[in-house]
């Protein structure tokens, strides 16, 4: 095969490099961009696939904001390619505080203005994982399943993370989405001047030949 790696990566490499690219994140996420802004495809259907996948990735949707950003790009008509790309703002470096800022946010707004520290959001996050482990084994097993953690979680962290996400994700994708047009269109307008230079330049070069 034309494309096949030529090292055989074992399990250990592609888990560290799927938590820390190789070259880190900021060389990625660069190369990402720029591939974004140069897409075959309208500004405004890139802008949007941009829009969807910032939204999504202020949600509480752990690692699967992919998926929100796809269905939604689907929905509105945007590019699927950049809505992927864009979702990418949550990543293992970003979780805990898109979660921390989410679930403040919602906290607030929903009145439970006590709040919690960063580390017991993340604490509840483990317990109730943990507890949701519990029961998928109490379904085949002969434990009593348990709720209390679950519940807790979903009152006082989930309901406030997805307000909260939902909101700061409404801004920031909107912000995402007129800053990626207005780049994409410089871009692309840009490149017919340059193009357009370089037609001008060799009809030049030509004419001065066949004068000469």
């Amino acid at each position: 095969m034309i494309f096949k790696r030529r090292e055989t990566l074992t399990f250990r490499q592609r888990v560290r490099r799927t938590v820390w690219p190789q070259g880190g994140f900021r060389r990625a996420w660069s190369y990402l961009w720029h591939r974004v802004v140069r897409l075959p495809d309208e500004p405004q259907r890139v802008a949007r696939g941009v829009f969807c996948g910032v939204f999504a990735a202020f949600g509480p949707y752990l690692f699967h904001d992919y998926v929100i950003a796809m269905a939604l790009a689907l929905l509105i008509r945007g590019n699927l390619f950049a809505a992927v790309v864009a979702s990418f703002v949550q990543n293992p470096l970003t979780v805990p505080f898109l979660a921390v800022s989410g679930v403040g946010l919602g906290q607030h707004l929903l009145g439970l203005n006590d709040g919690l520290p960063a580390w017991q959001i993340v604490a509840f996050f483990g317990s109730a994982a943990s507890e949701l482990g519990h029961n998928v084994l109490a379904l085949v097993t002969d434990r009593e399943m348990r709720w209390l953690s679950l519940h807790i979680f979903f009152e006082r962290i989930y309901l406030p993370y997805l307000l909260g996400g939902t909101i700061l994700g409404l801004i920031a994708g909107t912000g995402a989405y007129v800053t990626v047009l207005s780049l994409v269109r410089a871009y692309r307008a840009l490149r017919v001047a340059r193009l357009r230079d370089r037609s001008e330049e060799l009809a030049r070069k030509r004419a001065m030949k066949d004068g000469g």
